[in-house]
C-alpha cells in the first residue's frame, strides 16, 4: 500500500513488512487458536459449576470445529485491516475504548455494554503482554517512516489491527456473541504471545535492512503506562485519570437511560414515568421559559446583589492566583460531594454525584480555557451537584439549562487565549456578575441556571454588538456562497471549452485567460441573469473572437476583418472583467500579450517569435483555487493564496494548549476535524489569534471564521490545508468542551469496568 507519509526509498521496505505479516497471519492465529482450545479445555474441567462447564464445553465444541474456517479467513481479513479497508460490521461495535463517546453509550443497550467492555478487557490482555515488543516495533517503523519520534497511530500493525480482523472472521461463523466473548478471552493472552513474536522478527527484518530505531522519551519506555493511556485516551503526560470505583460502564449507560430510579410499584404511575422521561424532556423547561418572563428581572437583581460586583471586579483586577482559588472551590466541592453522598437515597443519585465531580475535574484541568475561567467552573460545582440530586437529566438533554450554562461558559471562554485579550475583561465579569453567585444558592430546579444563562447572553448580545456582528456575518456568507457558486459554475464552463480545437492553437496566456478570468466572467453573467438567455451580456461569443485574434497566422489573412474587430473585442473583454471587478493588474500581462499577438499581423510570417505569455497569469482558475471578487473579499475577510503571511514567530511550549488527540495526524486529520463550531488558532503576519469555524459553504469549498469580536476570516479550501501543513492554523477544539469533558467520563467508566488500576 503507498503511504504518502513514507519517504519512497523506504516504500518498499515497508510493503514488504506488511506483507510477511499478513503472510505470517495464518501461523499465527493456528498457534493462538491452539491455546485458546487448551485453555478452554482446563477451564471446562476444573469448573465446580455445571453450567459454566457446559458452556466452556460448547465453546470448546464449536471453536474446534470452527477453527479450519477461522485460519483460512484469517489472512484476508489481516491484511484489510493493515491497508484501512472495509471489514464486517461486528456487533460487538469498534475496539477503541477511547473512542467511546457518552451519545453513543445512550444508544446502547446492557448486551451491547458487555461486549463492549470484553473486547476492550481482550486488548487490555494483549497489551500488557505485548507491550515490550510493540514499543521496540513502533520505534523501528517511525524511523523507517522517517519520524524522530515513535508515532503509535501511524503503525498500521498495531495490536488492534490483529484484534479487528479476528472479530470480523468471528462474526462471519455466526456463533452466538457470548460464544465469541468467551473466544477472546481464552486466546487474548496467547495473542498477546503471538504479536511479541511477531513484533520481534519484524524488527530483526528492519535491522537486516539498516534500519536502527529512534530514541525513546522517558513515558514511552516499557512500565504499563502506554497500556493505560491506550486503552484510556489520556495523552496529558503526567496526568493520570481518577478513578471513581463505583462508576461502571453499565452503570453509566443505565443512568444515563434513567433505569438506575426506583421502579414503581404501580403499573399506571411506571408507564407515566416513562412516558414522561422519553416525550416529555423538555415540556417542563419551555413551561418554566414561559413563566419566567415576569420574574425574571427580580432574579436578575437577586443574583447581581449576591455577586458583589465590586468586591469581585477589584479581585479580578488585582490578578490573584486563581490556582489558589480554584484549589479552594475544589476542597469545597469535595466536602460537599460527601455531605450529598451520605443523603442520596440511591444509586442514581451517587453516580450522578460521581459523573459530575469527573465532569467538573476535567473541565478545569482542561488548559486550553485560562485559569480565571477553570476557577468560575469548579465554583459551579456545588450547584450543579444538588442539581443532579434532583434532576439527572442533565446529562442526556442537551438543552438542559444548566448543560447549555456550563456549555457557553466553557465555549466562549475558548475565545481567550490571554489575559490581554480584548473583551476578556468584560467576559469575566459577567461570569462573576451571574455565574458565581449559584455556588451558594439553594437548588431544587433548573430555574436559576435559567436565569443565569438569559442574563448571560443578554450581557454578551449588549457587548458583543451582536446584531452588528450577525450582520457582518450573514453578509460574509452571501458573498462566499454566490462566490462558490460562481467558481463552481465557472469549472463547467471550462471543461466545455477544453473541447474546442482552437485552444490549441493559442499561446498558453490565452487559454489561462479563458479558463479564468472569463470563465468567472460568464459564469457571473449567467448567474445574474434573469431573462433565461442563452448568452447573458454576450461574453460567450467573445471566446471564438478572441481565440481567432490570437492567432497570427489567420488574421493576416484578413486584416481588416482584425482592424475592425480589435476595438470592439477589447472594449468587451474589458466591460465583462469590470462586471466581476476583476483586478487590472491581474490581467495586464495577458493584455500585452494579446497586443503583441495582434501587432504580429501586420508582420510577416516567423518575423517574430510567438510569445507563450504565460508568465503573470498565476492569478487565473489554472492555479486549482477558488477567485473571489475584491468585494467578497472584502465583506468576508478572504484570505487569498497570493496574500504574504509572514511565518512570525511560533508560540512558546509553555504557551501551546493542549490539542484534541483527533487532530493531530496531520492535514487530513486537522481538516477531518473541522466541524461548524470548532475553535482554531490563526496565525497572520506574525500575531496569534483564536477564531471559531462559523460557516462552511455546501461544497466545503469555502470557510469562514468569526472572531468573539465579530471580526471575519474566510479562505478557501487549498488555503485551509495550506495554513494547517505549514502548521499556521492549529484545531483547539474539535468537538464542544462539556462533550469531551463527559467523554472522558466514559473512558474512566471503561477502566473500572476493565478493574485497570490507574495510580
Amino acid at each position: 500500500m503507498s503511504d504518502p507519509g513514507l519517504p519512497s526509498s523506504s516504500q518498499s521496505l515497508y510493503d514488504a513488512l506488511l506483507t510477511r505479516a499478513t503472510a505470517g497471519g495464518l501461523l499465527m492465529l493456528s498457534r493462538v487458536l491452539s491455546a485458546a482450545r487448551q485453555s478452554l479445555a482446563g477451564g471446562a474441567q476444573s469448573a465446580c459449576d455445571v453450567i459454566e462447564r457446559d458452556h466452556l464445553a460448547l465453546c470448546l465444541k464449536l471453536l474446534e470445529s470452527h477453527t479450519p474456517q477461522l485460519c483460512g479467513r484469517f489472512p484476508k481479513a489481516l491484511e484489510n485491516a493493515f491497508r484501512g479497508r472495509d471489514v464486517p460490521e461486528s456487533r460487538m461495535g469498534a475496539f477503541a475504548s477511547p473512542s467511546l463517546r457518552l451519545d453513543q453509550l445512550e444508544l446502547m443497550d446492557d448486551v451491547q455494554v458487555k461486549q463492549r467492555v470484553e473486547v476492550a478487557r481482550a486488548l487490555q490482555t494483549v497489551l500488557l503482554v505485548a507491550q515490550p515488543a510493540l514499543t521496540r516495533f513502533e520505534s523501528h517503523v517511525s524511523a523507517l517512516r522517517g519520524r524522530k519520534l515513535p508515532v503509535t497511530a501511524q503503525n498500521l500493525m498495531r495490536p488492534e489491527a490483529y484484534l479487528l480482523a479476528l472479530q470480523s472472521v468471528m462474526f462471519d461463523m455466526h456463533v452466538p456473541v457470548q460464544v465469541q466473548l468467551t473466544w477472546f478471552q481464552h486466546l487474548s493472552a496467547a495473542l498477546g504471545r503471538a504479536l511479541v513474536v511477531a513484533y520481534e522478527e519484524s524488527v530483526a527484518f528492519m535491522q537486516g535492512h539498516g534500519v536502527a530505531p529512534v530514541a525513546l522519551p522517558d513515558e514511552r519506555q516499557p512500565d504499563g503506562s502506554l497500556v493505560t493511556r491506550a486503552l484510556a485516551g489520556f495523552g496529558n503526560k503526567g496526568q493520570q485519570p481518577k478513578s471513581h470505583a463505583a462508576l461502571t460502564l453499565e452503570r453509566l449507560r443505565r443512568l444515563m437511560a434513567g433505569d438506575l430510579e426506583t421502579a414503581p410499584t404501580d403499573p399506571r404511575a411506571a408507564f407515566d414515568r416513562e412516558f414522561s422521561r422519553k416525550f416529555e424532556a423538555n415540556k417542563e423547561y419551555q413551561s418554566v421559559s414561559a413563566s419566567f418572563e415576569p420574574t425574571v428581572p427580580a432574579a436578575l437583581e437577586a443574583l447581581e446583589e449576591m455577586a458583589q460586583l465590586d468586591h469581585l471586579i477589584a479581585r479580578m483586577t488585582q490578578r490573584q492566583d486563581a490556582a489558589g482559588a480554584t484549589a479552594d472551590a475544589a476542597s469545597d466541592a469535595v466536602s460537599l460531594r460527601e455531605q450529598l453522598k451520605a443523603k442520596a437515597p440511591g444509586m442514581a443519585q451517587a453516580l450522578s454525584l460521581e459523573v459530575v465531580a469527573l465532569m467538573v475535574d476535567n473541565l478545569v484541568q482542561d488548559t486550553r480555557l485560562l485559569a480565571a475561567v477553570r476557577d468560575i467552573i469548579a465554583r459551579l460545582e456545588p450547584a450543579l451537584l444538588r442539581l443532579v440530586m434532583v434532576d439527572a437529566r442533565f446529562f442526556v438533554d442537551r438543552e438542559h439549562p444548566a448543560r447549555r450554562l456550563l456549555q457557553e461558559i466553557s465555549q466562549r471562554g475558548l475565545a481567550f487565549g490571554s489575559f490581554e485579550d480584548s473583551h476578556f475583561n468584560a467576559f469575566l465579569v459577567s461570569l462573576q456578575r451571574f455565574v458565581s453567585p449559584l455556588s451558594s444558592l439553594e437548588i431544587d430546579s433548573a430555574e436559576p441556571f435559567e436565569v443565569a444563562l438569559g442574563g448571560l447572553m443578554r450581557v454578551w448580545r449588549e457587548t458583543d454588538g451582536s446584531a452588528e456582528n450577525s450582520q457582518k456575518v450573514d453578509s460574509a456568507v452571501a458573498a462566499l456562497k454566490f462566490a462558490e457558486e460562481r467558481n463552481l459554475l465557472a469549472e463547467k464552463i471550462v471543461m466545455k471549452m477544453q473541447v474546442l480545437a482552437e485552444l490549441r492553437q493559442v499561446p498558453v496566456g490565452v487559454v489561462d485567460f479563458l479558463c479564468g478570468p472569463w470563465a468567472q466572467v460568464m459564469a457571473f453573467a449567467q448567474l445574474k441573469d434573469q431573462t433565461g438567455a442563452d448568452d447573458p451580456g454576450g461574453y460567450k461569443a467573445l471566446v471564438g473572437k478572441l481565440l481567432w485574434s490570437a492567432q497570427p497566422e489567420l488574421t493576416r489573412e484578413n486584416i481588416d476583418r482584425l482592424a475592425k474587430l480589435v476595438p470592439r473585442l477589447l472594449s468587451g473583454l474589458r466591460e465583462g472583467l469590470r462586471l466581476i471587478d476583476y483586478p487590472s493588474t491581474k490581467t495586464s500581462v495577458f493584455f500585452d500579450l494579446l497586443m503583441k499577438l495582434h501587432q504580429q499581423a501586420f508582420q510577416p510570417a516567423a518575423s517574430v517569435p510567438l510569445p507563450s505569455g504565460r508568465a503573470g497569469l498565476v492569478a487565473s482558475l489554472m492555479n486549482d483555487d477558488h477567485w473571489v471578487a475584491p468585494a467578497e473579499a472584502k465583506a468576508s475577510g478572504f484570505l487569498a493564496l497570493s496574500d504574504e503571511i509572514p511565518a512570525g514567530r511560533a508560540p512558546a511550549a509553555e504557551e501551546k494548549p493542549v490539542w484534541d488527540h483527533a487532530v493531530s495526524a496531520g492535514v487530513n486529520g486537522e481538516m477531518g476535524a473541522l466541524l461548524v463550531g470548532s475553535w482554531v488558532e490563526l496565525q497572520v503576519k506574525g500575531a496569534w489569534t483564536r477564531t471559531q469555524l462559523s460557516w462552511v459553504s455546501p461544497q466545503r469549498t469555502m470557510y469562514l471564521f468569526t472572531s468573539v469580536q465579530g471580526k471575519t476570516q474566510s479562505m478557501s479550501q487549498r488555503m485551509l490545508e495550506r495554513l494547517i501543513s505549514t502548521g499556521e492554523l492549529r484545531v483547539l477544539s474539535a468537538q464542544p468542551v462539556v462533550d469531551r469533558a463527559l467523554d472522558a467520563v466514559v473512558k474512566t467508566a471503561m477502566l473500572n469496568s476493565l478493574d485497570l488500576k490507574t495510580g
